[in-house]
C-alpha cells in the first residue's frame, strides 16, 4: 500500500489566483478584512516586516493556512504601494502584481 505524500500534493491547496512566487495575507482589523495576494519579495521589506512582527506578537507562531495581519486593509495596502511605486534605474516605475480581493 501506498501513502500519499500531503507534501507532493501541496499545490493542489493553493487557490488559482496564487501565482509562484505569491503568497496570500488578509489584513484584519476590527470589522475590516481584505485578502492580499503578495509576491516574495515583501518578504524583505521592513514596513511588511513590522506587520509580521506585529501579527508574532498577536497570534504568536501558530497560525495555519492564511497568514493573517493585525493591522487596517489600508495600512497593508500603503506599504505594498511604496516599493509598487519606487522607481526603477530608467524612471518607469515598478509593475508588481498585487491583487486585492
Amino acid at each position: 500500500m501506498i501513502k500519499e505524500d500531503p507534501l507532493n500534493n501541496a499545490s493542489a491547496q493553493v487557490p488559482e489566483d496564487v501565482l509562484e512566487g505569491h503568497f496570500v495575507v488578509v489584513a484584519n482589523k476590527g470589522e475590516e478584512t481584505k485578502r492580499f495576494v503578495v509576491e516574495l519579495h515583501y518578504l524583505s521589506n521592513p514596513s511588511f516586516l513590522g506587520l509580521l512582527e506585529r501579527a508574532r506578537e498577536e497570534y504568536g507562531f501558530r497560525q495555519k493556512g492564511v497568514l493573517e495581519i493585525p493591522c487596517h486593509p489600508q495600512e497593508l495596502e500603503e506599504i505594498l504601494e511604496e516599493r509598487r511605486d519606487e522607481s526603477v534605474g530608467d524612471g518607469s516605475k515598478l509593475t508588481d502584481s498585487i491583487q486585492m480581493s
